[in-house]
């Protein structure tokens, strides 16, 4: 009885912390691209960080895609895994992870996927930027190899993930200093507000609205001119509470929030 306690005890906190993670959403695009990560690693070419940035004291989610080859430098691949605790590296304070499947073991061919979450603490320092490693075991007929990914797959390429200070989903956030201005209004909003940008640049934009668990709930691509841009953003089915927008080209980031009120 003594020995089953505790153990109970710790099905018991692995199960509860098994129903906290949130689903992982698998971004069957990296079929037609051929990559291995979605969304893909820095790299010296696409220089773009395409983590989901991390706030302190905000929670953060952040699904990750991988396209498991059948082969790997020519030999046949069974399955690749990762150990279901401490296989990322050099993550905030605060965050984990979780997979699908929740083994965290990828068949050859298929679409594995690794939900980051959690709710980075004040033991973090920011603004930093963290370079994730996921270590994984390339698992062949013939034994398993270790693999520290993506730089040891693809030399010179990173997962960063960048740590935003605690006021950073909620205040006036640019990189790239493209806005002299970005707003919303009427803001908090019941059924639509008018989204109002002042570009420096002309070009392709990202709109992206998220909410507070940093699940995307709306997305859409928008030309933008030189100058006073407005466009309109329907609320929808959308629950009452805050969300955050986002808009964004290669070039980089502005981020502002919303509430809908009815």
């Amino acid at each position: 009885m003594k020995r089953t306690l505790p153990l109970l005890f710790a099905l018991l906190c692995a199960l509860s912390l098994a129903a906290q993670a949130p689903v992982c959403v698998r971004d069957s695009s990296i079929l037609q691209t051929g990559g291995l990560l979605a969304p893909a690693p820095y790299t010296e070419q696409a220089p773009n960080y395409n983590l989901n940035d991390a706030c302190i004291n905000h929670p953060y989610n952040q699904s990750v895609t991988v396209n498991v080859p059948t082969t790997f430098n020519g030999i046949p691949i069974t399955t690749v895994s990762i150990a279901t605790m401490n296989a990322i590296s050099d993550m905030p304070i605060g965050l984990t992870y979780a997979c699908d499947p929740p083994n965290c073991v990828f068949a050859a061919g298929s679409l594995g996927c690794i939900v980051l979450y959690g709710t980075p603490t004040n033991a973090n320092i920011a603004p930093d930027t963290f370079d994730l490693g996921i270590t994984a075991t390339v698992n062949t007929p013939f034994g398993g190899l270790p693999v520290v990914f993506p730089g040891q797959i693809a030399p010179g390429s990173h997962y960063y993930l960048a740590l935003k200070t605690p006021d950073c989903l909620v205040g006036s956030y640019d990189q790239g200093n493209q806005f002299t201005l970005l707003k919303n209004a009427p803001n908090p909003f019941s059924d639509q507000t008018l989204i109002i940008a002042e570009s420096q640049v002309t070009g392709e934009f990202f709109f992206e609205v998220f909410d507070l668990l940093g699940q995307r709930v709306h997305q859409q691509t928008l030309r933008l001119d030189f100058g006073r841009n407005e466009f309109t953003f329907e609320a929808g089915n959308l629950a009452n509470g805050s969300y955050f927008y986002t808009l964004s080209n290669n070039n980089g980031k502005a981020v502002r929030q919303l509430v809908i009120a009815r």
